[in-house]
């Protein structure tokens, strides 16, 4: 066994419109279940937090503990409750809803008419699991448009200094083909690889050894 418990989040966030339409995104899932297999079938305990808009079919071993969310705030108030209970390592996967309406309608808006929807910033909730978990091994995930190193640092740089995350994987998803790589606190970068399944394999190595 690697670690003996371990938090996943994974799949897309919602945040509301109205009350029967949503903002949200494309994010399958499909990481998320691969991490919690592997540390699943390494003997970890796992708990995944996944949002219920997820399509992955990746099948889950029995003894994963799973409980599901839609909103961005249904993630929030999961993610404060379980990181009271000590985790060994969370892995924050879950793609997070960067932006909510700043006052979501109440009724249902009538079709037929242009509307315009002011949006503001959500809470970035990775910030927050360090202030509960100090001991927790954290692993951040960054989406970005490409991989190029200069640009993915920058992008990454708050993930390591406002988040304090101990190791983040970058992502570029374009045309169904995936590329990540996984990024140390001082900027170190594993080779990039085009095969999640082998991404979670070394992401796994790679925590072990920190912890």
């Amino acid at each position: 066994m690697i670690y003996k418990r371990v938090l996943i989040t994974s799949g897309p966030t919602a945040v509301p419109i109205d009350p029967m339409r949503v903002i949200t995104n494309r994010s399958t899932g499909e990481m998320g279940r691969l991490i919690a297999q592997a540390c699943a079938k390494n003997g970890s305990k796992v708990t995944l937090l996944e949002g219920k808009a997820a399509s992955s079919r990746i099948p889950l071993d029995k003894t994963i503990t799973l409980k599901n969310f839609f909103y961005y705030d249904e993630l929030a108030r999961l993610l404060s409750q379980e990181t009271k209970h000590g985790y060994d390592v969370v892995i924050h996967a879950a793609a997070v809803s960067d932006f909510k309406l700043s006052k979501p309608f109440k009724g249902k808006l009538p079709s037929g008419r242009t509307w315009s929807l002011e949006l503001t910033p959500t809470k970035k909730l990775v910030g927050g699991i360090r202030r509960k978990t100090s001991k927790t091994f954290l692993v951040g995930f960054k989406l970005e448009t490409k991989l190029t190193r200069a640009f993915i640092l920058d992008k990454v740089k708050s993930l390591f200094q406002d988040a304090g995350c101990g190791l983040v994987v970058a992502n570029v998803q374009k045309g169904g083909k995936y590329r990540g790589c996984l990024i140390w606190p001082d900027g170190t970068m594993s080779p990039k690889v085009s095969s999640k399944a082998v991404l979670v394999r070394i992401l796994l190595e790679a925590i072990q050894k920190h912890i």
